[in-house]
């Protein structure tokens, strides 16, 4: 179960709309490269989803300075934020089971993001492990609680 995988199903859930953070990313620069780009693409496109949806729902690994950046921008838009992490085992992730392969890089990236912390975010208003229930269990506890914080 990976971030778009529940970002979408917990958009449909919740009756809002979802924004893939990687398709404005650029590919050929280094996150550090684009993040500014990136961040404002992610908020512009999310603001004109808000014109005909409740909620959106982004999917794309968040750093402080990304948060930071979020946060701020949203509020100065009257829009709130709540920020869910998901938090899976490195073995669960590169899983056959989910029907993805990842190339040398993604292993190595995913495994720093692991490193780092990304899992345990302190500025995260919801944690949730997602290699612990079903997918539809794990569908049904992210939709209850977004629906709890919103």
């Amino acid at each position: 179960m990976g971030k778009t995988t529940l970002g979408r199903a917990l958009a449909n859930g919740i009756g809002g709309t979802f924004i893939d953070g990687d398709d404005y990313a650029d590919p050929d620069k280094p996150w550090y490269g684009s993040s500014l780009r990136t961040s404002s693409a992610i908020v512009q496109a999310s603001l004109s989803t808000l014109d005909d949806a409740p909620a959106v729902v982004i999917a794309y690994p968040l750093r402080c300075t990304n948060w930071i950046y979020y946060r701020r921008k949203f509020t100065d838009a009257g829009v709130r934020t709540f920020f869910i992490t998901l938090r899976a085992s490195f073995a669960s992730i590169m899983s056959e089971e989910r029907g993805r392969r990842f190339d040398e890089a993604e292993r190595k990236r995913i495994q720093t993001m692991i490193a780092e912390g990304y899992g345990d975010r302190s500025f995260s208003d919801l944690i949730v492990d997602t290699d612990r229930d079903s997918f539809a269990n794990t569908v049904a506890h992210l939709v209850s609680e977004t629906q709890r914080l919103i």
